[in-house]
């Protein structure tokens, strides 16, 4: 049986068990100070957040990682929210949304590097500076369960009607 589990992984090229190393950056803060993001040095895992203003979809998913962020605590999990292909204004958007997220304007060269062609593209990179998770077409509630289960975190309370 062992050897059959061996042949399959080569057989695929073996990486049904490898994970997608994250890659080191630098940007700049909305203040203009610049930010470097080195996966090899994580003090706690971080999510990468590839968003615009004009995004809705960005817009229905940052509170549900705002949650997830509230829940971990800052101590816990850094959020970079990397404004990409945008004319509006960034900073004024975190602020009137309320949402403590490290932003980097101008992140399209960063967006090339990770291979993101829209928005939103989130990755959670683990604090062994690999990539944990990245979200699909999931819905904002399935992303921040997803999310709460890979940090370990208590599921969210259910919705009040």
């Amino acid at each position: 049986m062992r050897i059959l589990l061996y042949a399959l992984f080569f057989l695929a090229g073996g990486t049904a068990l490898a994970q997608e190393r994250a890659i080191a950056w630098v940007g700049t803060n909305g203040a203009g100070t610049v930010v470097r993001f080195d996966p090899d040095h994580l003090p706690r895992p971080a999510l990468i957040l590839f968003w615009a203003t004009w995004c809705p979809y960005c817009k229905a998913l940052m509170p549900h990682l705002q949650k997830v962020r509230d829940a971990a605590g800052a101590d816990h999990l850094d959020i970079y929210a990397i404004d990409i292909k945008d004319d509006g204004d960034p900073r004024a958007e975190l602020r009137e949304r309320g949402l403590d997220f490290t932003l980097i304007t101008d992140g399209d060269a960063i967006a090339a590097q990770y291979g993101v062609k829209g928005t939103p593209t989130l990755l959670l990179v683990n604090a062994q500076g690999s990539v944990a998770y990245r979200m699909g077409s999931d819905s904002p509630d399935t992303t921040e369960a997803t999310l709460r289960e890979k940090l370990h975190l208590h599921p969210a309370s259910p919705a009040k009607r």
